[in-house]
């Protein structure tokens, strides 16, 4: 038998799937399981040395791309495709392809593709994502297993990180803390710089090691909060690829992130996360496991969905360097 999942269009939803792949796995033990990952991590995905086939597709934004993805995906014969991407595209991609078993959420109309759908009631309370997407395969009587899940990165992702971690003079044995300061989806998901740079202060105090981590989008952020640290905080922000700071992220004693993919990286590595959350709902889209912390103010006007705060960024601004350090503590005392 051979099964096609097509994961979710975003990093972090993707890694908060590894549970019900898992679970796919175990109820179909002789399967062939291949994925779609996130347009853009199919190298990463790859590189991870996952027991699952990657496939990448043609883009398909208009109805050729459509038609030279659905024929690749026909040449491969898959017996079953699970839809965790909840979009229209996807699953007419799927029926397109003529795979025999289309499962998945019945949303944005496109119930008539699918085999087996599930159908959410307006009234259901919303799960938590790695849930969201297990309650597909218990609809479906499958067995589900919800337990912790962690990643084992290869040999060659941690050796990468170990010789970025000598090149900037850091030793195995000092203790690491890991801090993404910024957002590609926008500023509002941002703890302010001036307590990240006080936490940064107080890390070194302590005695860890601090470095920054994350795509470009971090670099404006990062270079207000490494001022004045004269190189006592590593600045990789926008410098390592995504495999790099992965392993970086394994190195680390503790991880400081906000709502974001590599904080859900962190948490499936097994590494203690504190996640800080302003306009987005951790009991929806938080760490899914432990060790981790969300911290979250509740606020009137949260959740929201602005990119920038349009008020006084309260959500955040309401989380002290003190309660984030209460953490840290708790968790390097463990």
């Amino acid at each position: 038998m051979k099964i096609l999942v097509y994961l979710p269009r975003s990093l972090g939803a993707s890694l908060l799937a590894f549970p019900c792949l898992r679970s796919l796995q175990q109820n179909f033990p002789s399967a062939q399981l291949a994925i779609v990952p996130p347009r853009g991590y199919a190298q990463f995905f790859q590189n991870l040395g996952l027991d699952y086939q990657v496939l990448t597709l043609p883009e398909f934004k208009d109805i050729g791309g459509l038609k030279k993805a659905s024929a690749r995906l026909k040449k491969l014969d898959f017996d079953l495709g699970l839809l965790l991407d909840e979009s229209f595209a996807s699953a007419l991609l799927f029926y397109l392809a003529r795979i025999p078993q289309r499962w998945g959420y019945d949303r944005e109309g496109r119930g008539f593709m699918l085999t087996k759908k599930v159908r959410l009631k307006a009234a259901e309370p919303q799960l938590h994502l790695k849930y969201h997407y297990l309650n597909l395969l218990e609809k479906f009587g499958l067995t589900v297993d919800d337990g912790p899940c962690r990643l084992q990165l290869p040999a060659a992702i941690m050796e990468a990180a170990a010789s970025r971690l000598q090149q900037a003079g850091l030793q195995p044995v000092e203790t690491l803390a890991v801090i993404k300061p910024g957002s590609s989806f926008g500023p509002a998901r941002v703890w302010p710089s001036d307590r990240q740079a006080e936490l940064a202060r107080r890390l070194l105090e302590k005695g860890l090691l601090v470095a920054l981590v994350g795509s470009r989008s971090s670099q404006e952020v990062s270079h207000q909060l490494r001022a004045g640290f004269d190189g006592r905080v590593v600045d990789w922000t926008g410098q390592l690829s995504l495999e790099e700071t992965a392993g970086v992220i394994a190195r680390a004693a503790v991880y400081l992130g906000n709502d974001s993919g590599l904080t859900h990286l962190a948490n499936l590595l097994g590494i203690p996360v504190i996640s800080l959350y302003g306009p987005t709902d951790p009991h929806l889209c938080g760490p899914a496991q432990p060790p981790a912390v969300a911290l979250k103010k509740s606020v009137p006007c949260s959740p929201c969905s602005y990119k920038a705060c349009p008020y006084d960024h309260r959500c955040l601004q309401q989380i002290s360097v003190d309660e984030v350090l209460e953490v840290v503590s708790s968790f390097l005392a463990k």
